[in-house]
């Protein structure tokens, strides 16, 4: 509990707003069971035509077609989170679309996806919506509401939870009552992390708000995790990856459960593993590593460990080979490979390898040249 006292000015007040004891993620999942998992897709800006850059989410509005004809044209349904029953039928495809930040152009993607008969859940910044500087408004909101999609929070201002108590505050009390207002009843089911980012903690009190966590973890959704799983697309990643992603849902059935909790800050994580334990592993991850790539796997060789059914991950190891310095946060799921296709060993999760609150702490300014020398002194 030693994260817990040092942050517990972040959290205090945010127990208070949940009003009740949270039940909370749980900090294991189970594994095992029905295979198949639910595939979670995620998209940000649009425009008629996009770069290459990498790790941009601008996506062009053909691009964006085409994604969703082949999900029609491979027998795919959109749903919302509590419709999904996952491997309750493998005939039955589901999938999750999502759209983050409220883009004004989110518009036109709306359209696209109401022509193919899918739904998507919009997650809108409460505070940029009606500011008529590139952003859906209220009504655009309503329309979206109207057609059958889902609006949702992403937070209040859009800032990283971690980093900012008042953000967490302002998401639990304020968003939901505002995006009812100018949308739907719907609003404290689902909610979208700005950046991706949080911790076990942050976690447990937004669940005492909502329903549904939505993350930037690559993995598929269990159906019962409070935390779903999703796969940005972007830039620089060939769309065949989130093809074959989509398509590989009905294989889905994770071997190794978490026994660190999902968000911790932890350099060792550690999972317990249902059966032999897979050969091969490797760390898949959205976060960009050194070389600027995203969606990167690598093998994890010496920095894997095996304890009986329990096997020890160095994540921070990990982290040092092949991330830039000062990277603290990494959203990862642990992978083997079956005939050349990736298969998920453990869900999708988040851990940091540093002080969360110290990773968006602003950098103090350069020494003047006359005090560089001379440590210690103001």
């Amino acid at each position: 509990m030693k994260y817990f006292r040092s942050h517990a000015f972040v959290l205090i007040p945010l127990l208070a707003l949940a009003g009740c004891a949270l039940a909370g993620p749980s900090a294991t999942r189970p594994t095992g069971g029905a295979a198949g998992g639910v595939p979670v897709l995620a998209w940000h800006g649009f425009a008629d035509s996009a770069g290459t850059r990498p790790g941009s989410l601008t996506e062009s509005y053909a691009a964006f077609e085409e994604m969703i004809v082949f999900l029609r044209e491979n027998g795919f349904r959109s749903a919302f989170p509590e419709e999904v029953r996952a491997g309750a039928d493998a005939s039955a495809r589901q999938v999750i679309l999502t759209f983050d930040d409220g883009t004004a152009g989110q518009m036109r993607a709306a359209e696209i996806l109401e022509r193919h008969g899918f739904r998507g859940i919009f997650f809108v910044i409460p505070t940029r919506t009606g500011s008529n500087d590139g952003f859906l408004g209220a009504d655009d909101l309503e329309r979206l509401a109207r057609a059958g999609h889902r609006v949702a929070a992403h937070g209040w201002q859009h800032r990283s939870l971690p980093g900012s108590g008042t953000e967490v505050a302002a998401s639990l009390a304020r968003s939901p009552t505002t995006l009812g207002e100018r949308a739907q009843p719907t609003a404290k089911y689902d909610f979208a992390f700005p950046f991706g980012h949080y911790t076990d903690y942050i976690a447990e009190a937004l669940a005492g708000g909502y329903r549904y966590l939505h993350t930037v973890n690559p993995g598929y959704w269990d159906g019962r995790s409070p935390l779903l799983p999703r796969m940005l697309i972007m830039a620089g990643v060939k769309p065949a990856l989130f093809r074959e992603y989509v398509l590989a849902g009905r294989h889905y059935r994770p071997t190794l459960e978490p026994l660190t909790p999902d968000g911790a800050v932890a350099g060792r994580i550690a999972f317990r593993a249902h059966g032999p334990v897979p050969d091969g592993l490797e760390l898949f991850a959205i976060t960009a590593d050194a070389s600027g790539r995203s969606y990167v796997s690598n093998p994890l060789g010496d920095l894997a460990r095996v304890a009986g059914d329990t096997v020890w991950v160095d994540l921070a190891g990990y982290m040092a080979r092949h991330y830039p310095p000062g990277r603290a946060v990494i959203s990862y799921a642990l992978v083997t490979r079956e005939n050349g296709e990736m298969r998920y060993a453990s869900p999708g999760l988040l851990n940091w390898t540093g002080d969360p609150i110290e990773a968006f702490r602003p950098a103090p300014p350069p020494a003047r040249p006359d005090s560089a020398a001379a440590p210690g002194t103001d």
